[in-house]
């Protein structure tokens, strides 16, 4: 199994890129909204049982989707740096002995598009972040433009690229890593 991680501040745009290279590569998108709105129906957002569910769910999931030899899934979801590092560490430890690739994709934009982009339409089908007071006050609460530090990532800024330019240099990274 091939699990692509999208990573990256809200309003980057992984979401977008992610639905269109599942739908180019025709892997399952497991999106970080499916995990995020499910619990938020139930626990208050940012508090530990939070977390701890929904990175539990994710990585019971990508485990089971490597043992059944699925071909690929598609992952967003906004890394915070440090908070997020044992997160990543188990993925790896989930995923890899079952014969599973894990590649990290860091999606990043200027700050300037990321407060356009928030305000979007297409932000509303699930509960993320919709104004530009709330992805200011997001990105002050932690550090979710950085590199995961111990993990090959490629980075793309997409801040000048339109969905179908990202899209294809995701591609492009798939084919050099088949």
């Amino acid at each position: 199994m091939k699990l692509i991680v999208f990573y990256g501040p809200p309003a980057a745009g992984k979401y977008t890129i992610a639905r269109a290279v599942a739908e180019r590569t025709g892997y399952k998108l497991f999106h970080n909204h499916l995990t995020v709105d499910l619990l938020k129906s139930i626990f208050t957002f940012g508090t530990p049982e939070f977390f701890r569910l929904g990175q539990k769910i994710c990585l019971d999931i990508f485990e089971q989707a490597a043992k059944e030899n699925i071909p690929g899934v598609v992952f967003t979801f906004v890394y915070e740096k440090n908070t997020d590092d044992d997160f990543v560490r188990r993925l790896l430890e989930r995923v890899e002995p079952h014969g599973g690739e894990i590649i990290f994709i860091q999606i990043y934009c200027e700050q300037e598009e990321l407060l356009k982009r928030v305000k979007e339409d297409s932000r509303k089908q699930f509960q993320k972040v919709k104004s530009e007071e709330g992805l200011l006050k997001t990105l002050a609460g932690g550090n979710q433009i950085s590199s995961i530090d111990f993990v090959d990532s490629t980075k793309i800024d997409s801040t000048h690229l339109t969905v179908e330019e990202t899209v294809a240099s995701v591609l492009d990274v798939l084919k050099t890593r088949s």
